[in-house]
C-alpha cells in the first residue's frame, strides 16, 4: 500500500536507456528516440507498494519518416532510504513480480486464449524486465481506453461479475500450469502478507489496529462491544493471519493474485459505458494459496457495501461455476471441489476478511491531507500517529465501522481463534 509529494524519476531513466529497450521490444535497430518525457502515473492513495511513472516518447524508424508517439509505464521500487524498500524486499515482491511477468503470465495468457477460449486481453504486455534495477516497463493500457474504477465508490455488480470471471480464468490457468510444470511455484511464492518467514507487516497492522481502537472512544456503543476484541487482535493478528493462509488437506490451491483490490484492476468500456473487459495488474504479492484469499480480500476492499453484506455467498457461487468451467476446459486432472466443499474452504479463510476490512480498506479509502505511505504506517512519530488516527477518524470510515464490526463479529472473527 507509497505516495510521495514529489515524484522523482530514476536517474538511470535516460533517452539512451529507453531507446535501447524500445529497439529490443519493437525488434527495430533503426529506432531513434527523439523525445522522452516522464510524469507520475498514479494519484495519491492509489499505490502503496511501488512507484509508477508514465514514459512519453517520440521516435522514428527507417521504415517510417514520420515521428511516432507512444506511452509506456515504468514500475520501480522505492528509494533505498524509504522504509518501504526494505520491508517489501523481505517479502520478495520485486523478484516475484519480475518472475511472473517473464515466466508465468505469458503461459497463462496463452492457456486462457487457446484453451479456455477467452479472446479478450488478460494482462498488460511486458516491454522490458530489468532485474539490475528492479524495474518493469509495460504497455500503457490507457491507450486502449482502460482505466481504473473509483476506489471510493467501489464496484457495482456488473463490474464485480466481470472481475470474478477473469479471476476464475486466472486461478484455473495457474492451477493447471502447476500441474503441467511441477515445482514452478515452489520458489518465492509463499510470502503473502501472512507467511511463516517474515512478519514485516506486523508493526503496521498493530499500529493501525491501535488507531482503530482509539477511534472507538468516539462511539460509546462500539467501544463497549468491540474495543477489547480489537485490542486482543493487536497481539494476535499475525498468528491468526498465518492460520488463515495455511493449507488444509484437500484444499484447492492455485496462484492467487494476493492484492486484488480496485486499483489493481483496469476496465475497458463499450459504447454504452458498460464494462467489457477487465485486466489484472500488480502481481507483487501473488502467492501459492487458496483462491479464497483473493475473494475475501476483493470483497472486503472493492465491492459496494450492499453486495458485500447481502450477496457474498451468491458471488462465491458465481465465481465457483466460472472456475469449474475453466478447469474443465483446461483438462485439470485433480479433484475439483464441489460447491459445498469450496464454500467451506471460503469460510475457513474468513479471517482474511478481518485484516482486509479493518486495516487495509480504511487506508485504501483514505482521502485525508496526511502523507499516506508504508513509512507512515510504521513510524512512531507524531506524523505517523496523526496519519493513522486520521484514517479512522474520517466520517466515511466511522460510518462504515458501524456495519463492518458487527458483520465480522457475528461470524466469530473478532473472538479468540
Amino acid at each position: 500500500m507509497s505516495e510521495k509529494n514529489i515524484h522523482e524519476e530514476p536517474a538511470w531513466l535516460t533517452k539512451d536507456y529507453v531507446e535501447k529497450k524500445l529497439r529490443t521490444y519493437f525488434k527495430e535497430d533503426s529506432l531513434q528516440l527523439k523525445k522522452l518525457g516522464v510524469e507520475p502515473a498514479t494519484a495519491k492513495g492509489d499505490n502503496y507498494a511501488s512507484v509508477m511513472t508514465r514514459i512519453n516518447v517520440k521516435y522514428t524508424t527507417k521504415d517510417s519518416k514520420d515521428t511516432q508517439a507512444a506511452t509506456f509505464l515504468l514500475k520501480t521500487t522505492f528509494a533505498d532510504k524509504d522504509p518501504a524498500a526494505n520491508l517489501l524486499a523481505d517479502y520478495g515482491v520485486y523478484t516475484r513480480e519480475m518472475d511472473i511477468y517473464e515466466q508465468i503470465l505469458p503461459h497463462l495468457a496463452k492457456m486462457v486464449r487457446n484453451e479456455i477460449g477467452e479472446s479478450r486481453k488478460m494482462f498488460a504486455a511486458t516491454v522490458d524486465v530489468d532485474r539490475e534495477r528492479d524495474s518493469i516497463i509495460f504497455e500503457d493500457l490507457s491507450l486502449e481506453h482502460y482505466k481504473v474504477a473509483c476506489r471510493i465508490k467501489k464496484l457495482d455488480l456488473e463490474h464485480t461479475h466481470l472481475v470474478l470471471e477473469k479471476l476464475a480464468s486466472f486461478h484455473a490457468a495457474g492451477a493447471v500450469l502447476a500441474e503441467r510444470n511441477p515445482g514452478i511455484f515452489e520458489k518465492n511464492y509463499d510470502r503473502g502478507f501472512f507467511n511463516k518467514h517474515v512478519r514485516g507487516y506486523q508493526p503496521i497492522m498493530r499500529n493501525l489496529l491501535e488507531a482503530l481502537s482509539r477511534s472507538l472512544e468516539l462511539n460509546q456503543d462500539l467501544k463497549e462491544r468491540y474495543q477489547k476484541k480489537i485490542d486482543r487482535l493487536v497481539e494476535n493478528i499475525m498468528d491468526y493471519g498465518e492460520r488463515s493462509t495455511s493449507a488444509n488437506p484437500g484444499d484447492f490451491l492455485t496462484l492467487a493474485h494476493g492484492d486484488l483490490w480496485t486499483t489493481n484492476v483496469m476496465f475497458q468500456y463499450d459504447g454504452k459505458d458498460r464494462p467489457s473487459n477487465a485486466i489484472l495488474i500488480d502481481f507483487q504479492f501473488s502467492v501459492w494459496n487458496s483462491p479464497a484469499i483473493d475473494l475475501h480480500y476483493f470483497f472486503s476492499t472493492s465491492i459496494q457495501d450492499n453486495l458485500r453484506w447481502k450477496h457474498q455467498p451468491e458471488l462465491v457461487q458465481f465465481y465457483y461455476y466460472k472456475l469449474v468451467e475453466s478447469l474443465k476446459k483446461l483438462k485439470f486432472s485433480r479433484h475439483i471441489p464441489s460447491l459445498f466443499e469450496f464454500q467451506l474452504q471460503f469460510q475457513a479463510r474468513a479471517f482474511y476478511a478481518v485484516f482486509s476490512s479493518l486495516i487495509f480498506e480504511p487506508c485504501m479509502l483514505y482521502t485525508g491531507k496526511e502523507e499516506a505511505s508504508i513509512a507512515q504506517g510504521l513510524s512512531p512519530s507524531e506524523s505517523g500517529i496523526r496519519f493513522r488516527d486520521s484514517v479512522y477518524h474520517a466520517d466515511h470510515i466511522k460510518e462504515k465501522m458501524v456495519f463492518t464490526l458487527p458483520f465480522l463479529d457475528q461470524l466469530g472473527l473478532l473472538d479468540e481463534l
